[in-house]
């Protein structure tokens, strides 16, 4: 069975960073993926990666802090993969207590083994891990509040998986091939536990290397609806929140920078909030009553807001006006109440 990326057709829509005259505007009006050349090729860290991944590891190092971090690392025979194990009662991967610094020393021996094992740092402030970095290699995103953070190591493939936030995934050294899926194939990707996952997010359970169309027959509907994109050192790729996207990396050295944010005031709380307690309240209601709860929730959140409460005077309108951050600390304590019950 040929590998998910052999069977893609659709590749990410593309444009270079000269064609963009304000990177933060552009960014915001985008509403599905894009890969963005050269959208950082002016870092050090890209120039170096450039000329060698020694010269990118030596980069990074001369960077680094020793600051604890959590490390992963998997056997050679996972090709990379972290994931669960066999049972699913665990993962197939180990993780430990490390720092920059140290992991990039195990980076640097494992380059001299044929068949290494893999090394991981995974999702980590920049700001905690390499405090300089972003100083020396500047981009300017959006104006909202962003997240930025730095993945390291060697070959690795992080399963699909969705996140709450926009997300600017730049390639600092080495390459990344990129696989993603529309949020509404969330039902062809055979997603695993919420509460139990590989690191943080739920993920498909199929292996995209080598897809068994017999146990997950509905992921050949989700492969027709695919986009890939392989992006080299200075690349970026802009992932809009929701859509779904497996990251592999297979080079011997390779990093990674994500910019994370959300269109959306600080005050405002995380969906995925949302969705749980409605896992506990309306999952297993009757069907009847579960399409009378859509029924609302499209009058109170999906539908066009700007009608909602425009029959109640504006000083009593409560939760129906426009959620500020006195009406959001307002509904938490309202939430908090009754959860306590």
């Amino acid at each position: 069975m040929p590998s998910a990326a052999q069977q893609i057709k659709q590749q990410v829509r593309q444009c270079h960073i000269d064609d963009i005259d304000d990177l933060p505007s552009f960014l915001a009006e985008q509403t599905i993926p894009i890969v963005i050349k050269d959208v950082c090729t002016h870092w050090p860290m890209v120039e170096q990666a450039k000329q060698s991944d020694q010269q990118a590891l030596s980069y990074l190092k001369s960077l680094a802090s020793d600051s604890p971090v959590r490390a992963f690392s998997a056997p050679a025979k996972e090709r990379g993969r972290y994931f669960y194990n066999a049972q699913m009662s665990g993962f197939n991967f180990s993780q430990y207590a490390s720092n920059l610094v140290a992991l990039l020393g195990q980076l640097e021996q494992a380059k001299t083994i044929a068949e290494p094992d893999s090394y991981y740092m995974g999702s980590t402030a920049c700001d905690y891990c390499a405090p300089q970095f972003i100083a020396n290699n500047p981009l300017q995103v959006t104006p909202h509040k962003c997240l930025k953070s730095l993945w390291v190591g060697n070959h690795s493939q992080i399963a699909a998986h969705y996140d709450n936030a926009d997300n600017l995934a730049c390639v600092a050294a080495g390459s990344r091939e990129f696989i993603l899926f529309p949020p509404e194939q969330v039902d062809n990707l055979y997603i695993g536990p919420l509460e139990f996952t590989p690191a943080g997010q739920a993920v498909s359970l199929v292996d995209f290397a080598e897809p068994d169309l017999e146990r997950f027959p509905r992921f050949a509907q989700a492969l027709q609806n695919a986009l890939s994109a392989k992006l080299a050192p200075g690349d970026g790729i802009f992932i809009p929140a929701l859509w779904w996207h497996q990251v592999s990396a297979q080079g011997e050295f390779n990093v990674l920078v994500n910019y994370w944010w959300r269109q959306a005031a600080v005050h405002l709380a995380n969906p995925f909030d949302a969705l749980l307690h409605s896992m506990l309240a309306i999952k297993d209601l009757p069907a009847s009553h579960k399409a009378n709860w859509q029924t609302f929730f499209n009058h109170y959140v999906f539908n066009d807001n700007s009608r909602l409460g425009e029959h109640t005077p504006d000083d009593v309108k409560g939760i129906l006006g426009e959620v500020d951050e006195l009406t959001a600390r307002k509904i938490r304590q309202l939430l908090l109440q009754k959860l306590n019950r």
